[in-house]
């Protein structure tokens, strides 16, 4: 009896594999996850040279997990596995207290990290402006009592503390800012950037270095334009239990005139995009999302800024706008050109590199500020 139980147990789970794996295969595939806002695997090329090196195979298991039938439900129900099983983290995602997702960082490529230090000091040797150089730390490290204990993650300060001696310049102590106000709500709960009101304290240490006035309260209309923001970190971990996070702007965008460029043309922009709120990436709101360029106009008589940046100036940069004339944006995933030719060339007054500490460790192509 055993027996035909066991054969009939093997036999169903066999039938099961095969529809799913026939179904994948003949469903259409996606080519972008809305939960995990990214871009998913494409089909591996099949040829001699891809299958003698190991690498189709490699693409193929890739493929097919990122594009097997109710990935998203599969991912869902992992987490929560995970969870009752007394784990506390799924996929690199902490769950921490105060019903908060955290990213756990992990120890970088020392030889990466070099060249990208370089890179950055190279910057300095290439333009006759001041150029100052900023790290976010991460809300695992701000948000670090929310951890449980013995939750293993890069120690952020020392990290940050040791790149800006390396780079020997101007720096922003945005750790020391951001530490400073952790008992509030400067991070999103499901999303590694910051928060409107996080931006708002960085830009503040950002218009203090550039020796202009701080930001006054009178000049802020807070305002809420989601109350269901699920960011980045609740997708990887898949949390579904997790509740949202509210997402505001405090400033209006009279008087401020914005060149986005997402296509490789020049076309009107804006500092909020509000049809990005009825999608998954919400946080596209700010400036409608990645970009390699993007110039923000204003009326006030401040020095032309440069700010070579990841997607956390996305919603800092309306801050920057109260002070600042004019506001150029590089994103170096996408912008390739040379960067000392662009400052010349539009005539910038003041430079700031600045990145999330996770992204800065592992970014690629900063190779390009000295080019």
């Amino acid at each position: 009896m055993k027996h035909k139980q066991s054969v009939w147990i093997t036999g169903l789970f066999c039938l099961f594999l095969g529809a799913m794996a026939l179904l994948t295969l003949l469903l259409p595939p996606k080519k972008f996850s809305e939960l995990e806002n990214r871009n998913l695997e494409p089909a591996p090329k099949l040829s001699a040279q891809s299958v003698s090196s190991g690498r189709f195979m490699k693409d193929a298991e890739n493929w097919g997990s990122d594009h097997v039938v109710l990935r998203d439900r599969w991912v869902q129900l992992k987490a929560l596995a995970e969870r009752l099983s007394g784990k506390l983290e799924n996929n690199g995602v902490c769950f921490a207290g105060e019903d908060t997702l955290l990213r756990l960082v992990e120890e970088p490529d020392e030889t990466q990290v070099e060249k990208n230090i370089s890179a950055v000091r190279g910057l300095i040797d290439k333009t006759d402006i001041p150029v100052r150089f900023g790290l976010i730390p991460t809300a695992a490290s701000i948000w670090a009592d929310r951890l449980p204990a013995g939750i293993p993650t890069l120690d952020e300060t020392a990290w940050i503390d040791r790149l800006y001696r390396e780079f020997g310049g101007s720096t922003l102590d945005l750790q020391g800012t951001l530490d400073a106000h952790k008992a509030e709500p400067i991070f999103y709960r499901t999303d590694h950037h910051w928060t409107t009101l996080g931006a708002r304290y960085a830009a503040d240490v950002i218009l203090e270095a550039l020796e202009l006035d701080p930001l006054r309260e009178e000049e802020l209309q807070p305002r809420t334009v989601s109350e269901d923001f699920y960011g980045t970190v609740y997708s990887r971990a898949g949390a579904w239990w997790v509740k949202p996070d509210e997402m505001t702007t405090m400033v209006p965008e009279e008087g401020i005139e914005v060149t986005s460029n997402f296509t490789g043309k020049e076309e009107p922009g804006s500092l909020y995009v509000p049809a990005h709120l009825a999608e998954k990436n919400k946080y596209a709101f700010f400036l409608g999302g990645n970009q390699p360029v993007c110039v923000i106009r204003t009326q006030a008589k401040g020095p032309k800024l440069l700010l070579i940046r990841d997607s956390y100036s996305d919603s800092l940069v309306p801050f920057l706008a109260l002070r600042c004339s004019e506001i150029h944006l590089l994103d170096l995933r996408y912008y390739r050109l040379s960067v000392p030719e662009y400052i010349e060339d539009h005539d910038i007054d003041q430079a700031v590199v600045l990145y999330g500490l996770s992204i800065f460790l592992e970014d690629r192509n900063l190779y390009l500020l000295r080019r």
